[in-house]
């Protein structure tokens, strides 16, 4: 093994006891021996630390470096990681999910033959009903990427040196930090690759209750998409990506966000939380029914995107509401 480890993951951990040690079971699994793993104790106040802590006993011949901080929130845990890890690439596992064995193996490998800046790989969905293949990619850098990216952090690889040179992190204090870092990330990239047709990632859905915390969730998605249009502005980049931002505002708030608040089971709060993402996307982009993806990514909920309008918008959430996502 190398003095530097050629990939270090990182397992940000908040209230984690009852999961993580599944999560460090994946990664001491890993085919690939040249790993590091990175975990960061955000604050928990169980005894996730002491979990951590016994599996590391535990396990003497894994790589394993244990961070405990005060309680900053998942994105400020997931720039304390950034700052720290030592591999020539990096990934992210959340300590509720697991990965299969040849994940970091097969995507290095990817990374180090065609010299890659990121490589993106396939995941599985995970619930009480089972588990569902999700394929992302292939797709082209660019545009292209940012409207059929999945915004999600922990089914790719980043090669350290090339993400700490962009001027990118996690918002501090907000949800949704994944869409902000990726998001702001795509103009950057121009070498990027994909394991297409292999899974590797569980991740686990939380069936929690959708409660008028969702107001607060969809606040946070708005501060997000504020973010990064700003960055876009501010690097001169607005005008080239001005058709794909605009569709990736269609897709947060006519598409998982809308569906989630349309669940609130407080009509006021229900229709206020709704409005809110409506109006930015009005706000911010008037003439959104002209978004060119709109027609030429075509399926079922491009369609439904492009017959919302501000006269429907109130039966479309009471119709979702009574009836489910499952309808689109």
């Amino acid at each position: 093994m190398s003095e530097r480890p050629l990939v270090s993951v990182i397992v940000p951990c908040f209230n984690a006891e009852k999961t993580v040690t599944r999560t460090l079971d994946s990664l001491a699994a890993q085919t690939l021996r040249d790993l590091e793993i990175v975990a960061v104790n955000d604050g928990s106040t169980d005894h996730t630390l002491d979990v951590l802590n016994h599996w590391k006993d535990d396990h003497p011949d894994v790589n394993i470096v244990i961070y405990s901080k005060e309680n900053e929130g998942i994105a400020e845990t997931r720039n304390f990681g950034v700052a720290r890890v030592s591999g020539k690439y990096f990934g992210f596992l959340d300590s509720d999910d697991y990965t299969a064995p040849g994940m970091y193996r097969d995507l290095s490998e990817k990374a180090e033959e065609e010299e890659l800046e990121l490589v993106i790989s396939d995941f599985y969905w995970v619930n009480s009903k089972g588990e569902r293949l999700q394929n992302e990619g292939p797709y082209a850098c660019g545009q292209d990427m940012m409207v059929k990216l999945f915004a999600v952090l922990w089914n790719k690889l980043y090669r350290t040196d090339f993400i700490r040179s962009l001027d990118i992190r996690f918002p501090k204090g907000y949800r949704y930090e994944d869409d902000c870092y990726l998001y702001c990330m795509v103009p950057h990239l121009s070498k990027i690759g994909f394991t297409l047709g292999r899974g590797y990632v569980r991740y686990v859905q939380q069936e929690n209750s959708i409660t008028h915390n969702n107001n607060e969730q969809v606040k946070n998605m708005i501060h997000v998409f504020e973010i990064i249009l700003d960055y876009y502005k501010s690097h001169g980049l607005y005008d080239e990506y001005r058709d794909a931002l605009e569709y990736i505002h269609i897709k947060a708030f006519l598409g998982n966000s809308f569906l989630r608040s349309c669940k609130i089971s407080d009509p006021a709060d229900r229709k206020n939380t709704v409005m809110l993402g409506w109006e930015l996307l009005n706000r911010e982009f008037p003439d959104w029914h002209k978004n060119p993806y709109l027609k030429s990514l075509g399926g079922m909920k491009n369609r439904y995107f492009s017959m919302v309008y501000d006269w429907n918008i109130g039966f479309l959430t009471w119709f979702f509401h009574v009836f489910g996502r499952d309808n689109i």
